[in-house]
Parts: structure tokens; sequence; C-alpha cells
């Protein structure tokens, strides 16, 4: 292979890696990398309330929403009946004002279906822990 010919091949994988869609590339993430994507920076994974603005994920699997101590929920969510479960995690991921109106999620989601839900199973799968994100 020549000089040129190895720089227009390096030139167009590069265009190609440039111009593959994001969502090919997120759908490859795993449920902890999406997490780390779109809600570590205001959730914990543990169980305690910390410095974060939203609560703590640990151990929410059949978990009554709003419901963590130390944790001051909106009335909404606070009123709701919700105990997260995947049907109720993937709707709240996907559009959490429309699913409880009032509550204080403040979430523009960019994930698919599919990674909502790849998301939601492993936050529910997920126990809490002390792991920084």
């Amino acid at each position: 292979m020549t000089g040129q010919t190895l720089v227009k091949a390096v030139i167009t994988a590069a265009a190609f890696l440039t111009l593959a869609p994001m969502s090919s590339l997120a759908d490859e993430l795993s449920g902890e990398a999406l997490y780390g994507l779109a809600c570590a920076a205001c959730h914990n994974p543990g169980d305690q309330v910390d410095h974060r603005v939203g609560p703590p994920l640990g151990n929410l699997n059949q978990r009554q929403a709003g419901s963590v101590e130390g944790y001051e929920y909106s009335a909404a969510l606070g009123a709701s009946t919700i105990r997260w479960n995947q049907a109720e995690l993937t709707g709240w991921i996907l559009d959490s004002d429309q699913r409880v109106p009032g509550s204080r999620m403040v979430y523009n989601n960019q994930l698919t279906i599919t990674e909502i839900q790849r998301l939601a199973t492993w936050l529910l799968a997920k126990q809490a822990e002390s792991k920084p994100y």
C-alpha cells in the first residue's frame, strides 16, 4: 500500500466513524454505562441521600416512589402510587413529567427506548453500593 493510498484509507475510515449515528454506538453500552451518561450526575447508586440533586437509586426494584427517607420529593411524586418495576421505570425515564405531572425531575431524554429498557433493567437489578460515579 502506497503512502497516498494509506492516507485515503485513513480519511475514509475517519469520515465513516464521524458519520456513524451516535445511537448505534450507544446501543453497545451496558446499563451501567448508560447510568453513567444519563443518571450519575444527579443520582447516586447507593441507598443514602447525598449532595446530588436527585434521590439515590440503589435498591430500586419494587420500592415505593417518593419513599427514600431524608430526600424531599415533590408533592406529586410523594402522592403517587408507583412501585418501581420495568414498565414504571421505563415510562418514568422516557418522560417523567408526563408520567407524574408536577414532579421535579428535569431530564431531557436522549436515549432510545432500547437504551431506556437496558438502563431500567440494570437499575432494577442494582443493589445499593458506595461505588462513586
